[in-house]
């Protein structure tokens, strides 16, 4: 039976059973569990159920069922705890999802965050399945649904919004922590041998199918890759409308709003995609390999220079790429491609051109590479690296075992290492926003001083976000801007939303995280704002984080040091009194391509150690968060830039035993907040990199300012008033006399 038929059958069978009497009765259902059940009962039932169907032991059962499930926000709600605003009540769809997975024969089903492309942090909302189940929004998590259990694995970036808006009928996983069980360890615990747990191949990573598959193997459970994606049948079956999207979708990639892909000029580029094809192949060759498979859009949008609008943020085109010693071959939609890049591509002079790229339906990828690899003997499937997924597990197994090799792709470090022309345009894109930044942060807090003008949350986003659509060059911004007012602040990735937004005052901090995306390069910048009187204890917390990013902007270090072990540096002021944060403290960022690029992840927790290039660019940002009260986050995106030994010491240059040694040059051009800094907690060194950095602002935004007032083009209302802002911030601190 073929995939189509196999899914209609099962829709049809579902369809049968989507009564309203049952959904009605489903609700009832819900509504009394929610009234009478009180938590040591719901407890004790599932501890029962567990120990009936696990190895573990009581005790160990206990303390995970206990800790993750008891400690949720209001579970239940009541009058001490209400239910927080943007909780989502998935009770409805998760019953549904259960009638399916009864259908298919299966005992558990797992649904990632990833799209076919294995993306997790910007996906188009029609491919945004597991906050369909679940309600949850992060970029991070990957959810799981047996016959009796829904749970919700996510990382500390996201434990209190996971936290907020998971229903009291999700048991919350925070990876990360003490005795937290892994997806495949807790499905042993759970599930009896000869129990069948399936997922969709095309939405999980091959490296983790294979590691599921294995370890659940070993207890005689089986890992099944379902033809039709369970999610999507109870999607059509619900009628649920996503909270992103206005009608209810087939979840095909033929139904999807159509947006041309468009050529990436080489004036922004800086290099032909027929040399970057060249630099690739040249890679194949020294590791052996016969051609590779690319699945990540970036990589392709990079490759071929690309860009489309298919991902949310991110100037993506949805598409795969064959690539071999002699051929290559896009995978994409139809309606993506024009005559122009047909012709950028050479894809009508196959037989001419000397190099060319042959252009297929996108829905064809599965069936052409069995046969495009037919006559190779090696084909790379890239493998999971940092911020890269790899390929799908469907992808995988369209290429026979013995040809089949595994390792990061390629691709990674070439689009990382930008060249002169994407490093000027980088400067160039920050310059810019620093000046919408100016623009609009000398606005924001004239007018909450005066308490004339009435600032929110989502205020600030809209506001922001046109200030930077008014730059030259600007494309939208890079992400989801983020304007975190008291509480919100402690959410890391809090998005503000109608259901949560908060009025802006003098009474806390207030964070804003944004980015912009431009032809020339893309930005992230992250300041936090108190418009009236911290406590002294507030201004030690920001001034430790300040110390942190001051201390991490300004290291020097050997080229054999790996990323993840500097981070302690950012961290080692608010580890002095007891302090730290939930995320990495700092991520690789592409230009005109993804906010978040491997393979850079300055994260001490990691256990991928990824080496510094020159001219990689990537963020700078400790915080802080306490949690109901408010956070801090400072970012800065730096340059890597070589540092030359020799010259300063000449005469001890055979102690360096030849190694190469770098530093970071700020592209961010945007002052911290002197009024929050403690001078007297500084060094002497970090007063003079902050006032060297202040001063440099200052002269780089001045003379843009200047520039502008002096052309007859207009940027924004508020120019003006930048220039007293701008002063005022960038003045020398001092420690008091």
């Amino acid at each position: 039976m073929s995939c189509i038929a196999e899914g209609l059958q099962l829709w049809n069978h579902l369809f049968n059973a989507c009564s309203v009497e049952l959904m009605s009765l489903n609700r009832k259902e819900m509504a009394t569990r929610a009234a009478t059940s009180k938590p040591r009962f719901v407890t004790t039932v599932i501890i029962a159920w567990l120990m009936a169907k696990s190895t573990l032991s009581a005790s160990t059962i206990k303390a995970i069922v206990y800790r993750n499930m008891m400690d949720r926000l209001a579970c239940p709600p009541d009058y001490d705890h209400s239910e927080p605003a943007n909780r989502v009540n998935t009770s409805l769809r998760v019953e549904m999802l259960r009638k399916a997975m009864a259908l298919s024969n299966v005992d558990a089903y797992i649904i990632t965050g990833e799209d076919q492309h294995q993306q997790t942090e910007m996906i188009s909302p029609e491919n945004d399945r597991r906050q369909l189940v679940s309600g949850f929004t992060g970029s991070s998590g990957t959810a799981v649904v047996t016959d009796k259990q829904a749970v919700l694995w996510t990382d500390g970036r996201y434990y209190l919004q996971a936290d907020q808006q998971l229903d009291c009928q999700w048991i919350l996983m925070k990876s990360g922590r003490d005795q937290v069980p892994e997806i495949s360890h807790w499905l042993k615990s759970v599930l009896s041998p000869g129990d069948r747990v399936g997922a969709d191949p095309k939405l999980v990573n091959a490296n983790h199918w294979l590691q599921w598959r294995n370890e659940l193997a070993g207890s005689d459970i089986w890992l099944d890759a379902l033809p039709t994606n369970l999610v999507d049948v109870v999607w059509k079956c619900a009628k649920i409308v996503s909270p992103n999207n206005s009608t209810c979708s087939s979840r095909s990639s033929s139904n999807k709003p159509s947006t041309t892909a468009y050529v990436h000029d080489i004036a922004y580029s800086g290099q032909s995609w027929q040399d970057k094809v060249d630099a690739v192949r040249n890679e194949l060759m020294a590791q052996k390999l016969d051609a590779v498979v690319l699945t990540a859009l970036d990589e392709i949008a990079w490759l071929l220079n690309l860009r489309g609008g298919d991902v949310p943020y991110s100037p993506l085109v949805e598409g795969y790429v064959y690539l071999s010693l002699d051929r290559i071959v896009l995978f994409i939609q139809p309606t993506k491609m024009t005559e122009l890049i047909r012709e950028h591509l050479n894809s009508d002079d196959c037989q001419e051109e000397t190099i060319c790229v042959e252009v297929r339906h996108y829905e064809n990828v599965f069936n052409d590479l069995p046969v495009l690899t037919e006559n190779v003997d090696s084909v790379l499937l890239p493998s999971n690296y940092a911020y890269s997924g790899g390929v799908s597990f469907a992808i995988y197994e369209t290429i026979p075992a013995v040809k089949r090799r595994t390792s990061p792709s390629p691709l990674i470090l070439l689009k990382a290492t930008k060249n002169a022309i994407e490093v000027e345009g980088m400067k160039n894109a920050h310059m810019k926003d620093a000046v919408a930044l100016c623009d609009f942060l000398s606005l924001l807090q004239e007018q909450i001083h005066e308490g004339k003008v009435q600032w929110d949350e989502l205020k600030v986003v809209h506001t922001l976000d046109e200030y930077r659509q008014q730059q030259d060059l600007n494309r939208g911004p890079s992400f989801s801007t983020i304007a975190a007012f008291g509480p919100n602040g402690a959410v890391i990735h809090y998005r503000p939303s109608l259901e949560t937004n908060r009025i802006i005052d003098n009474s806390s901090f207030l964070i804003i995280d944004s980015g912009g995306q431009y032809l020339d390069g893309t930005t992230d910048v992250t300041r936090t704002f108190h418009f009236g009187r911290a406590t002294q204890r507030q201004k030690e917390i920001y001034t430790r984080v300040l110390m942190g990013a001051i201390d991490l902007a300004a290291l020097v270090f050997s080229d054999s040091m790996a990323d993840s072990h500097i981070d302690i540096i950012a961290r080692q002021h608010l580890y002095q009194v007891g302090l730290d944060y939930h995320h990495g403290t700092g991520h690789g960022i592409g230009s005109f391509l993804n906010v978040h690029e491997s393979p850079i992840q300055v994260n001490i927790n990691s256990k991928e150690p990824h080496r510094f290039r020159a001219n990689y660019f990537f963020s700078d940002e400790p915080g802080y968060y306490l949690p109901n009260e408010y956070g801090i986050r400072l970012e800065t995106i730096l340059r890597v830039v070589d540092v030359n030994m020799t010259q300063q010491h000449p005469q001890e240059e055979s102690h360096y035993g030849g190694n190469r040694f770098f530093g970071f040059e700020p592209v961010t051009m945007v002052p911290f907040e002197s009024d929050l800094i403690l001078a007297d907690m500084m060094t002497s060194k970090q007063m003079k990199w902050l006032n060297d950095y202040h001063q440099l602002v200052r002269l780089n935004v001045g003379a843009e300012l200047q520039r502008r007032r002096n052309t007859t083009s207009t940027t924004s209302s508020n120019t003006g008033g930048c220039w007293p802002w701008l002063v005022s911030k960038t003045r020398p601190v001092t420690p008091s006399p």
